[in-house]
């Protein structure tokens, strides 16, 4: 399993998006182990793996490799809950874009995104992916999508980004992303973002209401506290996977950065099942596909930065976590 998880309300738009081409949305989420009734329970989350076999299974079914810009004809703010209504509310696209940037984390903790103004532009980015999903065309078409259709509620549909850079390589339908994003599009770029006009950003809003805004934004942030009170597992998780590129690490390192005991991390871990160890194995997994099958890092370069004494003992451990040796694997990526 992936450990990293989106709330289950964003789930809908592909509900929707999977409806829009004839097709029965609730046998592809049965495929995929996602049960929608969850969709009632408040704060409730899928786990991206499996949301991730869901867009695998959707793209395979359409035969669609621009499945994911139909988010834009299929998303709701309320998909997004109370931060979708702080959106709607927030002074400037500024002032909307940073609040998704701060709160992102309720939504999905499988990335970080970034924002920066520079001149007359600004730039949201994509910082720092934590799971790297297997249909990451997809499920990033459909994120920008969705930002772009958030742009338009707020601001109009004649409201157009700047431009846009994409991780992925151009498709053969690349004149949908044209005709939805109106702007300039940068294929095999080093890293997703979407650029925009900081008069356009700065621009005062039509809907704002600072009240209520401020009102979703503190709903958000009491979710996002509980969230973390309740995934102390994920949060060990995160601080490996931040940790283990600079060296090595234990557990007392992990428990100060958390401001707790190595005896109360201990604790907490064993509350949620999970123990350090086992996390530490799979912050060693998701960094170890991430070096060998995205950065192409030698296996031996690998074997030290994860903490391992000598590339045999990797080896062994990657083709436990991946049923591939690391040479099997990078020709295969």
């Amino acid at each position: 399993m992936s450990h990293s998880t989106t709330i289950t309300t964003a789930s809908q738009t592909l509900w929707r998006v999977i409806e829009s081409y004839g097709l029965d949305p609730a046998q592809v989420f049965r495929q995929a182990g996602l049960d929608p009734a969850q969709w009632n329970e408040p704060g409730a989350r899928f786990d991206d793996a499996k949301l991730d076999h869901a867009w695998l299974i959707a793209t395979e079914l359409t035969a669609d490799p621009c499945i994911g810009l139909r988010v834009a004809r299929c998303f709701s703010p309320a998909s997004l809950q109370s931060l979708g209504f702080a959106w709607l509310t927030s002074d400037s696209l500024y002032d909307a874009l940073t609040r998704v940037v701060r709160y992102f984390r309720a939504i999905s903790d499988a990335m970080e995104l970034e924002l920066s103004l520079a001149g007359d532009e600004c730039r949201l980015s994509v910082g720092r992916v934590l799971y790297r999903r297997r249909s990451q065309d997809q499920s990033q078409d459909a994120l920008w999508s969705a930002l772009v259709s958030l742009c338009r509620v707020s601001c109009g549909e004649g409201f157009a980004p700047l431009s846009l850079e994409l991780v992925r390589p151009q498709p053969p339908c690349a004149a949908e992303f044209y005709a939805l994003f109106r702007a300039p599009i940068r294929f095999g770029a080093e890293c997703d973002a979407m650029v925009f006009r900081r008069d356009d950003v700065e621009r005062p809003l039509p809907t704002a209401n600072r009240a209520l805004a401020r009102h979703n934004e503190r709903i958000v942030a009491d979710y996002m506290a509980r969230l973390d009170d309740e995934n102390f597992s994920d949060r060990v998780r995160i601080r490996l996977i931040e940790s283990l590129p600079s060296g090595g690490v234990d557990a007392a390192d992990v428990a100060r950065a958390l401001n707790v005991s190595v005896r109360t991390l201990q604790r907490r871990l064993a509350d949620e099942g999970a123990t350090y160890s086992g996390l530490l194995d799979q912050a060693r997994r998701e960094l170890a596909v991430r070096f060998i099958g995205e950065q192409r890092m030698p296996v031996k370069e690998a074997t030290y930065v994860l903490g391992f004494s000598e590339p045999a003992n990797f080896s062994r451990a990657f083709k436990r976590w991946t049923g591939v040796s690391p040479s099997e694997f990078r020709q295969a990526d």
